[in-house]
Parts: structure tokens; sequence; C-alpha cells
């Protein structure tokens, strides 16, 4: 037998070890491969925000695909540890010892990325029409990703073989002894520190808490006095938590089934014993393992559940902030308005738009937009909004959206009015500021007194839900049309390109962070599956010896499965605990309502179920194992 033969029997030899590795592997390639071909596509190329998402995207691939393969290859070593002592003491050099380890993974990477790249190509095409369609390209021509190719091959093959290198020099400078010895014991050293366990328990509970530091007093009062604190809120919750997590992994976990060993009375009773003190050693030896799946699927479920939110609110989110479909606004010095005004409704017209106009004056004072005191007639915001506000002579109602800073404002040096309450805001999102209701008569008087400007604004509501091709269509012409903007005395805007660009950003986003989340699920299922499978084999033996004291298969397999479960469901369950919480540190910053619990409860069910098919068909797998190996007895 050659030397690449030995090899190569090795790795097939042990196919269900390296199963798990091998397709998250392929699939790691395939987004890679994806990602690649949107960028290079010469259609897609042309517009700079795809083509620096997809780099971004692939250079944090490469990266996550060097920890991860870090981290498979040690595991593997780990197992191995006697093969490969008990190679160099038969004779085999270190550096033979090394090549093996380099050629084994170099085998399953080029094995991998040779199938990444063909399932690539498959749907590699349909990601680009994906793409197409987010910029509103009708067609696009089909284009053999040459440059998809040579990335994707270069840049595994390089990875795999870093990796490679990395490790087998690692494993040639373990002292033969130590590799032939028994099996490295993972939970030797550990116990119970009261301690740590206190500071898990703490970092843990504080980490959840910031993500309600709006909600909770006291936490607000120590945020609003230091500003430091408020700038380091996010790395302070990622590390609250991610350090919490841990040390309950390691300490709470086994410490709970102590306490069931030494205090619940169904102990011995019905094997649970067996059961337990079996699991207290598999937990002890997988916190690392169960600590890294907990936290690639809390990125996952949080990322897969802010994109959905956010792509599903934009519309909303938008009409919010400009609640007219066109809004044309003339300031000082307009002598164009007339004229452009024209124009709109002539260009909505001929596209077929349907649309009710109205006109409207607004009274500024102040030299900056953004912070000038805005005054409404009641009568004009009360037939915009559909409200029935009647403020007083002498009274303001704040429209700006928020709580009422001051029970008074002072409009213009010499003139105060009383704030009565608050309404909902009207104006466009980026001149709410300062803007109040007032009556009539109160308007008619500041604008006889002419201490404040006059700003008319053109509003032109349109349903750009049901004719959103035709809003659009009229959009684009009176954006090419009308000059506005910074330096001139007008300003337009149309609410259906607002809503095409968030969505554009915000589809583009979703769709990097889909399948990153896709990347981080099968990861987690791999790690968590390669801790299983040595797991089910470990046992075997065991399981041998509880077979020929009397119980039965389907007595072992209940074993075998309670441990299983607690294995595989305990990271699951507090990765979804730590997204709720997430999700409720963005309805803290504003940047969700919440409504996004619902959403979250909804995407998560089919992803909880699909964790759990996974569950099933592995443990149908051992059962079959199991059931073959005691068979032979």
């Amino acid at each position: 037998m050659t030397f690449g033969q030995f090899v190569r029997n090795n790795v097939l030899r042990d196919k269900e070890n390296y199963a798990a590795y091998w397709l998250s592997s392929i699939f790691t390639v395939v987004v890679f491969f994806v990602f690649s071909a949107d960028r290079h596509h010469p259609e897609l190329s042309t517009d700079g925000a795809i083509k620096d998402m997809m780099s971004y995207a692939q250079a944090a691939i490469l990266i996550f695909s060097f920890g991860f393969l870090t981290l498979s290859i040690l595991a593997f070593i780990k197992k191995k540890r006697q093969t490969y002592g008990t190679l160099l003491m038969m004779g085999m050099s270190k550096r033979q010892v090394r090549c093996m380890v380099f050629l084994e993974n170099l085998m399953i990477g080029a094995s991998a990325v040779a199938a990444g790249v063909l399932i690539g190509l498959v749907f590699a095409h349909l990601t680009v029409m994906m793409m197409a369609s987010f910029l509103h390209l009708s067609e696009i021509r089909y284009v053999f990703p040459w440059q998809a190719i040579r990335d994707t091959v270069i840049g595994f093959l390089a990875v795999f073989a870093l990796v490679s290198l990395f490790q087998g020099r690692k494993l040639t400078r373990i002292p033969v002894r130590e590799l032939i010895s028994s099996r490295e014991n993972e939970s030797r050293n550990m116990k119970f520190h009261p301690v740590l366990a206190i500071l898990g328990l703490v970092s843990l509970i504080s980490g959840y808490l910031l993500t309600a530091f709006h909600e909770i007093l006291w936490i607000r009062r120590v945020f609003e006095q230091n500003e430091l604190l408020t700038r380091a809120i996010v790395p302070m919750i990622i590390g609250f938590v991610c350090v919490g997590l841990f040390l309950v992994f390691r300490e709470f976990v086994f410490l709970f089934l102590d306490g069931i060993r030494r205090r619940s009375k169904r102990y011995l009773q019905k094997g649970n014993a067996i059961w337990v003190s079996g699991l207290r050693d598999k937990l002890k030896s997988s916190v690392t393992t169960m600590f890294i799946s907990t936290v690639m699927l809390t990125m996952a479920f949080s990322s897969i559940i802010t994109c959905i939110s956010i792509m599903t609110s934009v519309r909303e989110d938008i009409t919010a902030m400009n609640p007219a479909a066109i809004l044309y606004m003339s300031f000082e010095g307009d002598h164009e308005a007339e004229e452009n005004t024209k124009l709109i409704e002539q260009v909505l017209r001929e596209n077929g738009v349907d649309y009710e106009p109205y006109r409207y004056d607004i009274l500024e004072y102040g030299d900056d937009e953004m912070h000038a005191n805005k005054l409404l007639r009641a009568s004009d915001y009360n037939h915009q909004s559909g409200s029935r506000l009647a403020p007083g002579d002498g009274q303001a109602v704040d429209i700006t959206g928020g709580t009422p800073e001051a029970a008074r404002i002072k409009v213009t040096d010499s003139d105060v009015l009383d704030v009565t309450g608050s309404a909902a805001p009207w104006l466009e999102f980026h001149r709410r500021n300062h803007s109040y209701v007032v009556s009539d008569n109160t308007y008619d008087s500041f604008l006889s007194s002419g201490k404040m400007t006059v700003v008319t604004a053109y509003e032109y509501q349109a349903d750009d839900e049901a004719q959103a091709e035709e809003v659009r269509s009229a959009s684009r012409i009176l954006t090419e049309r009308i000059v506005s903007g910074y330096g001139t005395p007008r300003m337009f805007l149309a609410r259906i390109i607002d809503i095409d660009l968030q969505e554009y950003e915000y589809r583009l986003l979703g769709y990097v962070a889909f399948l990153f989340s896709l990347i981080f699920i099968v990861a987690s299922a791999s790690l968590l599956y390669f801790r299983l499978v040595n797991d089910a084999r470990e046992n075997l033996p065991q399981s041998r010896n509880l077979y020929r004291f009397g119980l039965s298969i389907p007595q072992i397999l209940k074993v075998q499965k309670r441990q299983m479960r607690v294995l595989f469901l305990l990271p699951l369950a507090l990765a979804v605990l730590s997204t709720f919480f997430a999700m409720n540190f963005l309805i803290n910053i504003e940047a969700a309502s919440t409504h996004i619990f619902l959403r979250a409860a909804v995407i998560l069910v089919p992803l909880i179920l699909m964790e759990l098919g996974y569950f099933a068909l592995l443990n149908r797998r051992f059962e079959w194992n199991l059931r073959r190996y005691l068979a032979v007895e």
C-alpha cells in the first residue's frame, strides 16, 4: 500500500465521522461561490453597493471558514491521538505524520470545493437574477462564472492548506507517550467553583437586563449620566452574555445534575441513574461545543428575524416619515413653483396615476430649517390627517412625534404660545422638529405680523402601492426634470423612490445575512453532530455491558435518547432565549416595534422545527448503529 492509499483509506473508512464536516464545508463553498458570482457579473458589478457588499461577504466567509475548519480539525485530531501516536511509535517520522494530516484534510477540502463549485454553477445564475430584481432589471444575460470558480478554488484550497499545516505542526509537538496514552479526558480537571458560578449567573442576567436599559429606570439613569457607557452598550451586552453562557454551561449544568443525583427520589428509579450520571460527564466535555453552537444559533436567528422584519416594514416606516406620495416644497425665491407644480400634475396624468392635490402654507421662524419653529393651520392639518384638533387662540399642539418638551414655547423673539398637548406628526421627517398646530386665527395673526417666513407645500396623495409602476415611472421623470435639493429654493420628494432605495438596501443586506445565518446553522449542526457521533461511539462498549447486565435494547435506547436530547436541545433553548432578548434590545433603541416579537415567533417556528427534524434524523441513525452493534452480541 502506498502512502497516498493509506491516507485515502484512513478518511474513507471513517466516513461517518467526517460527513457533517464535509457537508458543511460544501455548503460554505457554495455560499462563497454565489457571492463571487454576484460580485463578478458584468451587469451587476456596475453597482458599487453590490460589489462592495459581496467583497466583504467573501472575506468574512474565508475568515469564518478558517476558524471553523481549525476547530473541526482540532477536534478530529483529539479523537485520533492514539492513532497518530501509534504511527509515530511504529517508526513514521513527524514529517510524514504532518504530511498525512495535510493530505487528509486537503483531500476532504478539494472534494468539498469541487462539489461546492458544481452545486454553485447550478444556483449561481438564480442568485444573479435575484440581484437583478433588486435593481429592477427586467433582463440579465447568463455569463459563465470563470472568475468565481477561480476565487473559490484558490481561496478555499489556501484555507484548507493553512489550517492543515498549522494543526499538523501542533500535533507533532506533543510527546508520543501522551499521544498513545488513554483518550484525553476533557472533563478531568473540571470542578465546581462557586465564584465562577455566581459570576456566570450575574454576567448572563446583566447582559439580558442591559437589553432593556430604557425600560429599567435605575439602569437608564446610570447610562444617561455616562455617555461612554451608552456608546459601549452593544459590546457590553455581547460580552456579558457570552461570558455568562460559557460559565453557565461550565458550572450550573452539571451542578444541577449533581443536585438531582443527591436529592431526587427518582434518581434510582427506572434507570435514571444510568443516563443522569453518564450525561454529567458528557456535558462537562461538551461545554465548548455547546457554547459555540449557542452563539452561532443566536447570531443566525437574530440576523434572520431582524432582516425579515426590517424588509417587511419598509413601506410602513417610509410612509410614517413622509405621508405624501409626492411632495413639492417651495421656499422663498422659488419663481418656478407654478411651472413645476403644473409639470407634476401633467406627468402624473400621463402615467395614469390617480391623485388628489392639496396645497397649504407653513410659517417658519429661524435660519436653520431643521430647528426653526414651524406653525400649521389647524384646518390644513385636520384636512390632511383626518384629525379634529381645535387648539384655542394662543395655544399650540406639538406634532413633532414625541412628548412635548415644555409647557410654553417661544415662537419668535417676542411671541409665546401655550402647548396643550401632542398629536401625530404630519410634516416630512427631516422638518418635524419644533412643529406645532395652531388655530386659524393664531396662524393669521403670525402671518400678518411679517415675522415668519412662508413655505408652501404641494402634496399629491396617491396609492403608490397599488399603482407602484405608474407612480415609479412618473417619479423618475419628475426627479430628472425638477432641479431641487441643496442650493435651490425648492425640495421635491417622491416616496416610492425612497421606498425602492430602502428596500434595495435591506434586501441586499438581508440576502447576505440570510446566507450567513444558514452557514452558522449548518456549522452549529456540524459541531453538534461530531460531538454526538463521538459520544455515541464511546457509549457502544457501555451499552454492550448494560445489555449483558440485562437491560433491553429499548431501555438502552431510551438512555441514549435522553442524553442526546439534552446535549442537542440545551444550546437551542438558550439560543432562542437570547434571540428574544436581542429583539428586546432593538425595541429599546427604537430600531423595531413590539410587533417584532410576533414576527420572531413566526420565523423561529420553522427554524426550530428544522433543528428538531435534524435531531430526529440523528437519533434514528444512532439507534440503527446501536441495534446493529448489539446484534453482534
